[in-house]
């Protein structure tokens, strides 16, 4: 069984370092995701992109997650593979960058996602072998306030050099910066054997059905995801339609929500520790459902930024805590599998929530206030789904 070489240095030492080397990566993924989820959506409508052709873009993550679930067979098995998916998916950004048209930028932007997607179970696993149970939320925690800090300061650099200098070269050196730091994948080590064994997609799916409160918090994830999804590519016509902003001030509303997110994540490192995942679930679903709120009643920039703030606080609790329940409920050997499982099953969601919602702007059955309105009603209901106990409490013997 193939499994990360084993390191030469002291446990603390091997720590520091994977997690030193673990932030750049970080980093780059912020620059690269910040770029296609604050930016490229603003810039493809500017350039004419209808809300169906903004729906694709939002639904892209989401392609990547459905296909993920092949990752058992078809995915990294090694730390190369992974640092490769991590540099190849930052290069896509010069596809974005000279596409002519609208629509490729669609094209270019899923296949991001893909590549992005295909290495999370090996992150997932990677994770769990390189840092004790004691510290893993905060560790987590930590790459994530390093990946949203990343995030806002590339969506306002990248927003004022795409005003100046023009999108291409913008967008092209925030790819490059990804891929530069991805190389520092490479480094990582773990030890403890890295489980690799390959699955699939039917035991990907049958890790969530056997472990029946797993798949509990799936069903919330699922319809609280149906509206803050559903409302991603609407933003963009409050951006553009709405308001009128430039790509600096939609980078500005970014870089607020990526300092949300900054704070937020070591705040719900520490609460998944110590409470368990139950409670950054459910603080992130609430903060989320206020969020779609505010962007469906925007008449400015200082509502948006509230919006921000709170999406800022939802992504960091929805993401670490899914961690945290991956964490909690499966052992190490499954967490792969669980992951791939999780993310298939509301993948499909994902894709075709945000083309609903954007159908229904572009065919005048509902304007954009009410199709925000409307998209705050599952996004609660998942919240109260995330109330029901699934003994998320964590175990003494891990605190």
């Amino acid at each position: 069984m193939p499994t990360v070489p084993r390191p030469a240095l002291p446990p603390d030492a091997t720590l520091r370092r994977n997690v030193a080397l673990d932030a750049l990566v970080a980093a780059g993924v912020g620059i690269t995701t910040a770029v296609v989820t604050s930016l490229v959506p603003a810039i493809a409508r500017q350039a004419g992109l209808a809300p169906l052709g903004l729906a694709v873009i939002a639904a892209g993550p989401f392609v990547g997650n459905v296909l993920a679930a092949f990752a058992g067979r078809t995915g990294p098995h090694g730390i190369r593979g992974y640092a490769g998916l991590r540099v190849v998916g930052a290069l896509l950004l010069i596809a974005i960058a000279v596409a002519p048209d609208p629509a490729l930028i669609s094209v270019a932007a899923a296949a991001f996602w893909v590549f992005m997607s295909f290495g999370v179970p090996f992150q997932t696993r990677l994770w769990g072998a390189m840092y004790p149970g004691r510290v893993r939320g905060r560790v987590i925690g930590g790459l994530g306030t390093t990946r949203s800090a990343a995030a806002g300061v590339a969506a306002v650099a990248v927003g004022l050099l795409a005003d100046r200098v023009g999108v291409p070269a913008a967008v092209s050196l925030a790819g490059v910066a990804g891929a530069l730091l991805g190389f520092a994948a490479l480094g990582l080590r773990s030890a403890a054997p890295v489980p690799t064994r390959p699955f699939s997609v039917r035991e990907a799916f049958g890790s969530l059905t056997s472990r029946p409160r797993l798949a509990r918090l799936v069903l919330a994830q699922l319809v609280f995801g149906l509206g803050t999804i559903a409302a991603s590519p609407l933003y963009a016509l409050v951006f553009v339609d709405r308001l009128h902003l430039s790509l600096a001030d939609v980078g500005t509303v970014a870089v607020v929500g990526g300092i949300a997110m900054t704070v937020a994540y070591v705040a719900m490192g520490a609460v998944i520790d110590r409470y368990g995942h139950g409670l950054a679930l459910r603080v992130g679903a609430l903060a989320g459902a206020a969020s779609v709120a505010c962007f469906a009643l925007a008449g400015g920039i200082p509502v948006l930024w509230a919006g921000a703030v709170l999406g800022g606080l939802s992504s960091a609790g929805i993401d670490i805590g899914i961690q945290g329940a991956l964490s909690h409920h499966t052992p190490l050997a499954d967490r792969a599998v669980a992951m791939a499982g999780w993310n298939a099953a509301t993948g499909p969601r994902g894709i075709v929530a945000p083309l609903l919602a954007s159908a229904a702007v572009q065919a005048g059955l509902l304007d954009v206030t009410g199709a925000l309105l409307l998209c705050v009603v599952p996004a609660f209901l998942g919240f109260l789904l995330y109330l029901l106990p699934d003994g998320s409490r964590p175990k003494p013997a891990v605190r």
